[in-house]
């Protein structure tokens, strides 16, 4: 009977220690901390336009302050990284706002990233696509067409 008990003991500790061993930690996503969050608030349109405008005063402020170094080019990649994750939604939804905000967003980041950029070339970019980025913000944040306005109050 204790052979019994003795076989039943082994075979329960050996599933409880196989049981443990199934997950490797190894496996699991390593998260990108900046892109992450840059991601978590930016769920909706109007988010993520304010985001490129938070950026694109960043780069301002190093231009004004006539830093032409690495940190005028980091300011550059972030305004590109959040341009990118409002840009595919920008493009279907308001495609001639996207056409003007590329006119000055592109040659503007294209600049940030040179060793020794023209800071005089940068400041109209910036205005530009500052006014672009302001309307599109007005747009999206109302419905975008009275169509669906009046669809909703008459149901």
């Amino acid at each position: 009977m204790k052979k019994i008990y003795g076989t039943a003991a082994s075979f329960f500790l050996a599933g409880m220690l196989t049981a443990g061993c199934g997950t490797d930690e190894s496996e699991q996503p390593v998260l990108d901390t900046e892109t992450d969050t840059i991601e978590e608030n930016a769920r909706d349109l109007p988010s993520k336009i304010q985001n490129v405008q938070s950026m694109l005063d960043r780069v301002n402020t190093h231009i004004k302050s006539s830093e032409s170094g690495e940190e005028l080019q980091e300011a550059g990649e972030s305004l590109k990284e959040h341009w990118d994750l409002a840009e595919k939604e920008v493009e279907e939804q308001y495609p001639k706002d996207y056409a003007a905000i590329e006119k000055s967003l592109y040659p503007l980041i294209d600049e940030a990233k040179k060793d020794s950029p023209d800071l005089q070339k940068m400041t109209p970019w910036v205005k530009d696509a500052n006014d672009q980025l302001t309307a599109l913000l007005e747009k999206a944040s109302n419905p975008k067409k009275e169509e669906d306005a009046l669809n909703l109050e008459q149901k």
